[in-house]
């Protein structure tokens, strides 16, 4: 039976909702939120791995209006669903994604002369900044609050010095880029990677073109305090933007976000770092474990990727353990010891005292799916939990949204078990009190869909007694779904709607006096399909049957 649940003041007030003469002509917009949202009974965890049972939260206004144990839900709160919840601060990814493009360098390599190409074409451009071409939206980012990330440093890449980052709140209602920037520059993006074609196109030469541009910023600001004093028959020195930055970081002001892999690179960055005076902070840092101690000592913090290589010799999936290694020949065993050292990287880096994040490295792993692997090779849980949120808070000036606290910002994640267990399923994300409802389905790991809802369906709803007669028509694609519902009155829009085996949910936007939306969810038979629905003040039954469509891929 397919079930459905509609959020709605009553079933009564689904039936004139869906009759309201006037939605027929109304604009669609997303309807207002509720005056306050709350969740009941549920376990709250903080970044340092406290625990509260029983808890009920108020959000109201953007912020956690209470928080206490036996709080009764207040008249106007939607009370959200879910038993054995539990409340864990958002994911902020210290090497995030989003969408810029810095403008593209066109040169013309027969007039570039390689040993003394223009610093575009060099790849140094420290005083580029992310913010300038930043275009993700609220809307854009949207799949990265479904999988639980609030926040997130956008690292730009990827060869010599290619310009500042920024840091991103990924809050649901913003409608421009720079609604979503939460510090619009942090230090710039560092790279051991060469130049193409020109200098510095190698390793020794991207670490002495390093020294040279700190060099050659010691000399501009030598210039400019030495006009400062005396400007009589002294042409002034030009700004250069670039110089400005590294002397920023001679001086402290901004951190560097250096990459580096294996263990000798990293060892080549902090020396660069001891002679020129600047903080790095290494990115990506896969053989950071090899050392650790000289990480520690210099108080150099890692954002450890989870970007994990794939195996190629070694098949994990037949490697039981049981059998150890000595199946396997010297290349799937070499490989396998340099990729199970990976995973093992942040549990010896905690072990070690280095400071350290989890990250996607721009987008490319997944932050729980990775970080239960480094679990799995010895990274505590509490741990892991920290390197997902109050290091990289801590780090980028974040604080204020991994505190779950009365009276703090609405910042954090709902899931339906204990974070880091295989089955754990992220329900809802909040940021500053905007609400995102996780999607069911493939995209939220739920199975592939075994049918195809596209056509027109003819819904009888039954709502106490009250019979009302609708049309959905909708489009698959994927495991996605949108359309609209007609009704003898008025349209109603579907958003919002997945996938998962046979079993479908959706949101159904209603434009009335009062817009409102209507969640629903359930399971398709062939070309039939029934359920109920429930809210906090209703309930109902609905049928429907499809009466035109493609017909494919109806139970396949």
């Amino acid at each position: 039976m397919m079930r459905a649940r509609l959020a709605v003041s009553s079933a009564l007030v689904l039936a004139v909702c869906l009759a309201w003469p006037g939605a027929s002509t109304a604009q669609f917009t997303d309807p207002p939120p509720p005056a306050a949202y709350a969740l009941q009974n549920v376990t709250v965890v903080e970044v340092d791995g406290n625990r509260t049972d029983s808890v009920t939260l108020v959000i109201r206004n953007g912020l956690i209006a209470a928080m206490d144990r036996g709080l009764a839900v207040p008249p106007d709160a939607r009370l959200l669903e879910g038993d054995s919840l539990y409340v864990y601060p958002g994911l902020i990814d210290g090497d995030g994604e989003a969408d810029f493009e810095f403008p593209e360098v066109e040169i013309d390599r027969g007039q570039v002369a390689s040993w003394d190409p223009p610093r575009r074409v060099q790849g140094f451009s420290p005083s580029q900044r992310v913010v300038d071409y930043l275009s993700s939206t609220g809307e854009d980012v949207a799949d990265q609050r479904q999988a639980g990330i609030v926040a997130a440093a956008i690292i730009p890449g990827d060869r010599v010095m290619p310009g500042r980052g920024a840091t991103l709140i990924f809050r649901r209602n913003a409608d421009l880029p720079a609604e979503l920037i939460a510090e619009p520059v942090i230090g710039p993006a560092m790279y051991l990677s060469g130049a193409q074609g020109v200098y510095p196109a190698t390793l020794f030469a991207v670490i002495a073109f390093y020294r040279q541009s700190f060099e050659n910023a010691r000399n501009y600001q030598a210039k400019k305090q030495a006009y400062s004093r005396n400007d009589r028959g002294v042409e002034p020195p030009k700004w250069d933007p670039d110089l400005e930055v590294m002397l920023d970081l001679m001086a402290g002001r901004a951190p560097a976000f250096f990459a580096a892999d294996n263990g000798r690179d990293i060892q080549r960055v902090l020396m660069l770092a001891e002679e020129y005076g600047f903080r790095p902070i290494i990115v990506g840092g896969d053989e950071a474990w090899k050392v650790a101690d000289e990480l520690r000592a210099a108080e150099v913090p890692v954002l450890v990727s989870l970007d994990f290589p794939e195996p190629k010799r070694w098949k994990p999936a037949e490697d039981d353990g049981t059998n150890g290694d000595d199946e396997l020949d010297a290349a799937a065993l070499a490989e396998k010891q340099e990729i199970e050292a990976i995973y093992a990287n942040a549990g010896r880096l905690a072990e070690a005292g280095v400071r350290f994040a989890l990250t996607s490295e721009g987008g490319d792993a997944d932050l729980l799916e990775g970080a239960r692997k480094a679990i799995e090779y010895g990274l505590s849980e509490a741990a892991a939990l920290r390197a997902l949120t109050a290091t990289p808070a801590s780090l980028f000036g974040l604080e204020r949204l991994t505190r779950i606290e009365q009276g703090g910002a609405a910042t954090f994640i709902v899931t339906d078990g204990p974070l880091f267990a295989e089955d754990t399923e992220i329900r809802y994300t909040f940021v500053e009190g905007e609400l995102e409802r996780v999607k069911e389905g493939a995209a939220a790991g739920g199975e592939p869909p075994t049918v195809d809802i596209t056509g027109t369906w003819d819904f009888e709803i039954d709502a106490e007694g009250q019979i009302i007669a609708a049309k959905m028509t909708v489009e698959q694609e994927g495991a996605d779904f949108e359309g609209t519902m007609q009704t003898p009155f008025g349209e109603a829009r579907v958003r919002d709607g997945v996938v998962s085996g046979n079993k479908i949910s959706f949101t159904i936007v209603v434009e009335t006096g009062e817009p409102m939306e209507v969640t629903a969810e359930g399971t398709v038979e062939g070309e039939e399909a029934s359920g109920t629905g429930e809210s906090p003040d209703g309930s109902f039954t609905w049928t429907a049957e499809r009466t035109s469509g493609p017909g494919e891929g109806i139970d396949r």
